[in-house]
């Protein structure tokens, strides 16, 4: 009798055994969907909900924008006022860190600036498997390393990766399990949240997708200003599109929703895609390509060719020709000047005594100041001078020179 009760302990404890052991990765993603885990092996305390029901889809509808114009810029195609009275494109083109990027600022009618466009950056799309040590199991990578870079990306924006919740003391819920979600699947699920970290911003105040290859993260910067960024996947690349908008002006969601209501990702074939915008240029009637329209397509067309300066040339010199102050193109002369060397400018004459006022306004300056100084020096009234100039050499012998230090507090 007591071999029988040993016989059959021993069983139920064999039993009871395998069924920890096969319905503990259950508990754990339980877990760590319901709560959140921090251990040595996997850490997720992150609690989006983004993070494991995916992304939802944007309300943006496509259709035509009335007085806008659909251009290809960069990589990127989307429209931008062309005979809107109401708003214009100004080029605030950028080095930085030796690259050049063709920014842009959109105005109202009266110079205020509504929105900036900026970003243009490409950068890989890197599904790395986390550090975390439970990767370090064959089984929760056996989903992983055969998934395509697009397929995860894909995961990334639409997977759900919660399950429901089971009866881990009936058999059949313990079998439906097993069969609907092995162990190695939800090794996947952990990986897409661990994606979904790195990529969702967690500063932002909401992230959608436009579609399958776009999401569109937006941020609260501070009181004053908005940011509206995309990303699009493209075999392995990621390309960014910034929207930076003015949220105290009143016009401010009209300019961006317009500008993303279109917004696609459209490569750049550089030459050809230059001279396509070029051409539309040449389509103007002639007094056009002195305006604004004018402007917007040869920048257009540059944006294609970023080291082709007679693109960038013309475009100054159809400026000039237009209605544009120098005052109103001093950036671009700026510009134009770091990169390629010179200003393209065909008022030289006008910048070069620009430049020699100011120089000689400062020259003035400076003398009244010394003038003043030496009227404030005090001398001993025992003092004698044989003239004016000895007084001078005297004071200026004498007097403490107290260099002025720069005042850096406002940078």
């Amino acid at each position: 009798m007591k071999k029988i009760i040993f016989t059959f302990t021993i069983f139920g404890l064999v039993i009871l055994s395998a069924y920890l052991v096969i319905t503990m990765p259950y508990r754990f993603y339980h877990t760590f969907q319901s709560e959140g885990v921090q251990s040595d092996y996997f850490i997720a305390t992150d609690r989006r909900n983004i993070l494991y029901s995916g992304l939802l889809p944007s309300e943006i509808k496509r259709g035509k924008t009335v007085f806008w114009k659909k251009i290809h810029f960069s990589n990127y195609s989307f429209d931008v006022p062309f005979q809107d009275v109401t708003f214009q494109v100004f080029p605030r083109p950028k080095i930085i860190k030796g690259r050049t990027y063709p920014y842009f600022d959109i105005l109202d009618h009266k110079g205020l600036l509504v929105a900036s466009v900026s970003g243009f950056q490409v950068s890989k799309f890197n599904p790395s498997i986390p550090i975390d040590e439970i990767f370090n199991l064959p089984i929760i990578t056996q989903f992983i390393k055969p998934a395509t870079n697009q397929q995860v990306w894909l995961d990334m924006l639409n997977l759900n990766i919660k399950i429901k919740n089971y009866n881990l003391y009936s058999y059949k819920d313990v079998k439906s399990l097993l069969e609907d979600y092995p162990i190695s699947k939800l090794g996947y699920y952990l990986y897409i949240y661990k994606l979904r970290q790195k990529y969702f911003a967690h500063n932002a105040k909401r992230i959608v997708q436009n579609g399958p290859f776009h999401i569109i993260e937006e941020y609260k910067k501070d009181d004053l200003k908005g940011l509206a960024r995309s990303y699009f996947y493209e075999k392995g690349r990621l390309y960014q599109f910034d929207i930076h908008y003015n949220e105290k002006h009143p016009d401010h969601n009209v300019v961006k929703d317009k500008m993303m209501k279109n917004l696609k990702l459209e490569l750049s074939r550089d030459q050809e895609s230059s001279l396509a915008m070029y051409n539309e240029f040449r389509k103007l009637k002639y007094q056009k390509r002195f305006d604004y329209q004018g402007m917007l397509l040869i920048y257009s067309a540059w944006s294609h060719e970023l080291e082709n300066q007679s693109f960038y040339k013309e475009m100054i010199y159809y400026l000039e020709k237009g209605d544009y102050k120098t005052s109103q193109l001093f950036g671009l002369y700026d510009f134009a000047k770091q990169k390629y060397g010179k200003t393209f400018s065909g008022r030289d004459e006008i910048l070069k005594n620009d430049l020699k006022s100011k120089i000689e306004m400062e020259k003035a300056q400076e003398l009244k100041k010394q003038e003043r100084d030496l009227a404030d020096y005090n001398i001993d009234g025992e003092t004698e001078f044989k003239d004016e100039d000895s007084k001078i050499d005297y004071i200026l012998k004498n007097v403490d020179v107290k260099e002025d230090k720069d005042d850096l507090t406002e940078y």
